[in-house]
């Protein structure tokens, strides 16, 4: 199956004006959580214009009495912002959360009732979904669910067909429908993703240049090549080698050196495969997911990778033992030592670009490259953190959740998604319109994978993280080990879906 961009159809130039008001931002991030204080800020009449006159297609004049419409979510600050604000305060995010909710509830009549779980542990909000669903208890009507968890709890048939809700439309551009396209098995779809899920922006992986230095190196037009579609892995690995400094001289790179690039080796580098376009699964003539990693595209990405990870010091990556060693996070380190200087070119979820206000030299946000000029766009995926949505089978009145989620979703697509565009292209962005472009090819390409969803305890989705961990090359061998278990693994999964309508 062929991926597709998500409708983000934003005009740049009217969208660079909206983002030149915006104020200046600040923020402290973590792994798991930030809380942005950027000042909220009037978008452009032409901006609110174009969205504004895409509309939910639902009933007119519906009136639900006054219904609490309950979602459930994690207690975090990062998973409250998308879904509660208590009055407007002048943050931009929290201030478009309020006018969506409000608009929202005055339209309706209804009441919007956040249900936050602890994640100590991480797996308690899923348990206690999973619980009350079992136990037939009318707990939420919507979850907000980690990725992977969510997969485990719809093989256990435990959500509604999203295609059985009939006002959400799927074509609309304030759903993901690569994301629903790839997940649907056998004409089902228990899990999606739309604009409510303002962190699917936030944890979307993309990279930063440092413009000073690439001016230094003589490296030209990066966004132009982008552009032109000619911003391939090859073309990334050529530029890595001349940023390489022993800054200190000793004879060592360590962290007091500069890279070409810098990463870390969890997350970071399986989103590779995702920007390459090396699918774990693919959708066969049945319409189901059939294992689909042993390629040579894959042996190929495996050597490229390698190379840009371990050859000559032009790359630093970032381990687990190097942020023990400092008791911070890998996005932390990661950010730190571009901040610095010491690298030409990071990856980064979308949100820690927070952390690089304070740096002193001009940098611009670019897409993972592609694997080469025919590939027929930039991909990149959500970290599986984010949430997918559901829809509990203890819901019984499927028309009603379907025009709420339908219109929380649209009305996000409004409100809080130039909100969140104003938070990344706010600062140094403002003044750089090309960075507008960037962020529409970033966003426009988010994807996920049925491997990747459903992940079990086969881990194919990590072979290249686990490979380049083992400075290893042999993805025969891995995969010959692996394949046999993975098969059996995904068939039962798919057999539970046929089995569950």
């Amino acid at each position: 199956m062929k991926l597709r961009f998500s409708h983000v159809t934003r005009t740049a130039a009217l969208l660079l004006a909206m983002v030149q008001l915006a104020a200046a931002s600040s923020c402290a991030s973590q792994e798991e959580s930030h809380e942005t204080t950027t000042q909220a800020a009037p978008v452009s009449s032409a901006e609110t214009d174009e969205r504004e006159a895409i509309r939910e297609e639902v009933p007119e004049n519906v009136d639900y009495d006054g219904y609490v419409f309950r979602i459930q979510s994690r207690d975090a600050d990062h998973h409250r912002k998308e879904l509660s604000a208590d009055t407007e305060n002048g943050e931009t995010i929290n201030d478009a959360v309020y006018r969506r909710n409000i608009n929202v509830e005055e339209r309706l009549n209804i009441k919007i009732e956040p249900v936050y779980e602890s994640e100590e542990p991480e797996s308690n909000p899923p348990a206690l979904l999973r619980q009350s669903i079992m136990a037939g208890d009318d707990y939420v009507d919507l979850a907000l669910v980690h990725t992977i968890e969510a997969g485990r709890l719809a093989a256990d048939g435990l959500f509604h067909n999203w295609y059985s809700l009939e006002y959400v439309d799927f074509d609309k551009p304030w759903w993901n429908k690569s994301v629903a396209d790839e997940l649907t098995i056998d004409g089902q779809l228990y899990l999606a993703v739309g604009d409510l899920c303002i962190s699917a922006i936030d944890y979307a992986w993309a990279m930063v240049y440092n413009m000073r230095l690439a001016e230094d190196f003589g490296i030209d037009g990066i966004y132009e090549t982008v552009i032109d579609g000619k911003w391939t892995v090859d073309y990334f690995n050529s530029l890595l080698k001349t940023a390489s400094e022993d800054l200190n001289g000793d004879g060592q790179f360590d962290d007091n050196d500069r890279y070409g690039f810098v990463t870390h080796d969890n997350s970071a580098i399986v989103n590779w495969m995702f920007a390459l376009n090396q699918k774990v699964t693919s959708t066969n003539s049945d319409g189901l997911p059939e294992l689909s990693l042993n390629t040579e595209r894959m042996v190929s990405i495996v050597e490229k990778v390698d190379q840009i990870l371990h050859s000559d010091n032009q790359t630093y990556v970032v381990t687990d033992s190097y942020t023990a060693g400092l008791g911070i996070s890998h996005d932390d380190a990661v950010a730190n030592l571009f901040s610095e200087g010491k690298a030409l070119i990071a990856a980064l979820r979308i949100y820690v670009i927070d952390q690089l206000r304070a740096m002193e030299e001009d940098f611009g946000i670019i897409p993972f490259p592609k694997y080469d000029e025919a590939q027929d766009g930039y991909y990149t995926h959500v970290d599986g953190h984010a949430p997918l949505m559901c829809v509990p089978v203890t819901v019984s009145d499927l028309e009603r959740t379907g025009v709420i989620v339908e219109c929380l979703n649209a009305e996000s697509y409004r409100t809080c998604v130039p909100a969140m565009y104003d938070i990344v292209l706010s600062g140094k962005y403002s003044r750089d319109e090309m960075s507008v472009q960037m962020l529409d090819l970033i966003l426009g390409g988010r994807t996920q994978n049925f491997g990747y969803v459903y992940e079990g305890p086969t881990g194919m989705q990590w072979s290249l993280t686990n490979l380049m961990k083992q400075n290893s090359t042999d993805f025969a061998s891995y995969y010959q080990a692996r394949e046999a278990a993975a098969i059996e693994y995904y068939n039962s999964i798919i057999e539970a879906h046929i089995g569950l309508e």
